[in-house]
């Protein structure tokens, strides 16, 4: 029994050996840090080259040829060294050919102020106006015939009446005597109707006169409407075709009181033609004459009626008047605003042409030197000697502090803002210096941002390099970690922390999974939120991968 549990306490012994060596081998071997109180550091170190801060442009004439550059990209200037020269022929031949330009377009802006003043014509309007008058007072003068010749029918057909009574049983004597008036009556009312056939005639005539005057008007027009030539075609027209008419109907008129006329004639000269006959020529003769009284009366009608109807075509031709002359008013104004925008186009390309010449005629007398306004340093301008310049064509002066320009990654370019400071080593040149941080333009579309940092007056040159450190610090919080300690999966940031635990073979470190809030990282640390003691073993590295509830060897801190 002895030997037996000597045996049994030899071998667990052994297995205990054993299983300790395994463990040495099986185990993940961590390293640890602590978190505590403290500031989150940050280094961005970068290279970047030189660029000027701002540029003065020096613009050259156009179509010049570069006789010689006395003055290098890369060397400095002062305000009156002499950068290139001008060759001097061309210069005086630019000079020549500016001056009959500035002339050419002097005597252009003259002719086009003369084209713009305005002639003096008179509207349609006013010629319709002037036409609505006469139609009026033609309308007046009808309707005051039309009441006479009322008055004068109410009078006649009485007359006419008492005389065909009488006139029944009168004697021979009596009938020659009447017979006698009734011919001098019908030859009076031939002359009258032969009159009024000239008048009528006449006052037609007039009216077409007028639409053709206003017809050559519009025609001697040159900016006269299609629309507006057509109506007065259309109405000259109709004033013929009125003069026709009346004058056929006129002419009717006048003959039949000729035949009236003559009739009343041989009534007169044949008194003993039969009673019946006399008897039916009188009453035929009344017939007649009440009848020629009643177309009197229907031609004062008709006339105040034609005389109505051209009053309205004169109110209409008025009102189209109006919309012809507003349109030829707002041609006349668009006319007017274009040539006054051309007049200043003018203007300013003949101030052109003066700036142009003042600027050769100062190179001409200056023999053609190109001279510095400031002092700074000759950028590339893309010229050598006997090149031509083309438009545009500039000396770019770089003037004041040189900037310093680098590419960085953008998550760390968002830890920079401007005032910034940054040390900056040139290259080539011993020592460092401070240069403060002007702006941060992030790159759309890219993980790159560039940086521009203002350097020191005399500091750097045009297109050299340097390098540069930008050392900062955060506020001062309550837990810093290490940043090798933070640690994140789908669910957020955490930590693993070295604690013990009872196991079967006795008190063993295992990682505990501790969950944080990150409130500011860096390269080397992060300030967090989150159940971390002050003495938690926080595993910073390990040989192996490590997760929660594993079990762990710590072998350093």
């Amino acid at each position: 029994m002895k030997k037996t549990a000597v045996l049994f306490l030899t071998i667990m012994a052994v297995l205990t050996f054993l299983s300790r060596a395994l463990d040495s081998v099986t185990v993940t071997r961590v390293e640890t840090g602590y978190g505590k109180q403290g500031i989150v550091s940050y280094e961005i170190e970068g290279t970047g080259e030189f660029a000027a801060g701002r540029f003065v442009y020096i613009t050259l004439p156009e179509d010049m040829q570069i006789g010689e550059i006395l003055k290098r990209p890369g060397q400095k200037v002062q305000a009156g060294d002499t950068i290139l020269l001008l060759q001097m022929e061309r210069l005086v031949e630019e000079r020549e050919n500016l001056s009959l330009e500035l002339e050419k377009a002097r005597l252009l802006l003259e002719q086009e102020k003369l084209s713009g003043i305005p002639v003096p014509r008179v509207t349609e309007e006013t010629l319709a106006m002037q036409q609505l008058a006469a139609a009026k007072r033609a309308l007046e003068a009808g309707q005051e015939d039309l009441a006479e010749a009322e008055e004068d029918y109410l009078f006649s057909t009485a007359d006419l009446e008492h005389d065909y009574v009488q006139k029944k049983n009168r004697t021979r004597e009596e009938v020659k005597e009447d017979n006698r008036r009734a011919m001098k009556s019908a030859r009076r009312a031939y002359e009258a109707a032969r009159l009024a056939r000239d008048a009528a005639v006449k006052k037609a005539e007039r009216e077409v006169e007028d639409r053709q005057k206003k017809l050559d008007k519009l025609e001697a027009r040159e900016d006269a409407p299609e629309e507006d030539l057509e109506r007065a075609q259309l109405d000259l027209e109709r004033a013929e075709e009125d003069l026709e008419d009346i004058r056929d109907g006129q002419d009717l008129e006048v003959e039949e009181k000729r035949a009236a006329m003559y009739a009343a004639e041989e009534t007169y000269e044949d008194i003993d033609y039969g009673e019946e006959t006399a008897r039916e020529e009188l009453r035929k003769a009344y017939e007649d004459a009440v009848k020629a009284e009643e177309d009197k009366l229907k031609n004062a009608r008709d006339t105040v009626k034609g005389l109505e109807e051209s009053l309205y075509r004169s109110m209409e031709n008025l009102e189209n008047a109006k919309v012809s002359d507003a349109g030829v008013m707002a041609e006349e104004a668009a006319r007017k605003e274009i040539s006054r925008l051309r007049q200043e186009s003018m203007e300013l390309d003949i101030r052109q042409l003066e700036k142009k010449l003042e600027k050769t005629d100062a190179l001409i007398a200056g023999e053609g030197r190109v001279e510095a306004a400031v002092d700074g340093i000759v950028a590339d301008s893309g010229l050598e000697a006997g090149d031509r310049t083309q438009a545009g064509s500039q000396v770019r002066l770089a003037v004041g502090n040189l900037n310093l320009i680098a590419q960085m990654d953008k998550d760390k370019s968002e830890l920079l803002k401007q005032g910034t400071k940054m040390k900056v080593k040139i290259t080539g040149q011993p020592g460092e210096v401070e240069a403060e941080v002007e702006s941060v333009d992030q790159t759309a579309g890219t993980d790159k941002a560039q940086v521009t940092a203002a350097m020191p007056d005399g500091e750097g040159s045009l297109g050299g390099s340097a390098s540069f450190s930008v050392y900062m610090e955060s506020d001062i919080y309550p837990l810093v970690i290490p940043i090798e300690a933070l640690r994140e999966d789908n669910i957020g940031f955490y930590c693993l922390a070295a604690e013990p635990a009872k196991t079967i073979l006795g008190e063993e470190l295992t990682a505990v999974r501790i969950n944080l809030e990150v409130l500011e990282k860096s390269s080397t640390g992060a300030a967090v939120s989150g159940p971390v003691a002050r003495d938690a073993r926080l595993i910073t590295t390990s040989d192996k991968a490590v997760s929660e509830g594993e079990r762990v060897r710590v072998v350093g801190k």
